[in-house]
């Protein structure tokens, strides 16, 4: 459907910036790649590994959800998005899943997918297809790798397809859907004094959990637009 009448729409007004004008998208990665969104001057990646959920894209949350994929890293890299023109597909709603199923079923490929060892590769191609044929912009779903301290059962992710000249999906490189990409968060160790020895803070999941999520998504926004950083301990 068109980005206003999906559930996009009301995610982004929870995740707009502090001017209210583009919302805002989170991604976590690996502190080694930190550097490269130190100045704002990195750029989201498309991730192509076979097995991501719904094929080649750029997998984002909006910062409605600030800490439901830091599972995946210990830098939180924010980013503007402009979803005014998306097509937008959303999987978190059961009548959308049986549809795809059902497509899915009318494939040429579908025995590749249940009967041999290759149903990662068959996985990405159909879903690839399937973003392709109907020109699906982002696709929404539920986190399918989840830490209870993290995320929720009724977060919602996003995959964002990038087109090239000829509006096939784009399967490497950075994407041009996001702008403005600049660390906003860093997850660190925290040891305190217990007992005359030095433990952990926390054995597992950032304390500031122990915010809401709306909260911590108003910490987080603050501190894109002044250049700063919010710190969660883990």
């Amino acid at each position: 459907m068109s980005y206003p009448e999906s559930r996009l729409a009301q995610l982004a007004q929870e995740s707009m910036d502090e001017d209210g004008k583009m919302p805002l998208a989170i991604k976590y990665t690996s502190a080694m790649y930190a550097r490269g969104y130190r100045n704002g001057t990195g750029r989201l990646h498309i991730s192509g590994t076979p097995g991501f959920t719904w094929g080649d894209g750029t997998y984002v949350a909006p910062l409605a959800f600030p800490i439901s994929s830091a599972i995946f890293g210990r830098v939180g890299v924010v980013a503007r998005f402009d979803p005014e023109n998306w097509r937008v597909y959303d999987a978190t709603d059961r009548i959308s899943q049986d549809l795809y199923m059902q497509w899915v079923g009318f494939q040429p490929r579908r025995n590749q997918l249940l009967l041999t060892c290759h149903s990662q590769l068959a996985n990405q191609f159909m879903r690839n297809m399937f973003r392709t044929a109907f020109q699906i912009d982002c696709v929404l779903f539920r986190p399918d790798q989840r830490n209870r301290w993290y995320s929720g059962r009724n977060d919602v992710w996003m995959a964002v397809s990038d087109w090239d000249e000829i509006h096939e999906i784009v399967k490497t490189g950075a994407s041009s859907s996001f702008n403005h990409e600049r660390i906003a968060v860093i997850v660190e160790e925290e040891f305190k004094e217990v007992h005359h020895d030095l433990r952990r803070n926390a054995l597992i999941g950032p304390i500031s959990r122990r915010e809401s999520d709306r909260d911590l998504t108003k910490k987080i926004r603050r501190a894109y637009a002044r250049g700063e950083y919010v710190h969660l301990y883990a």
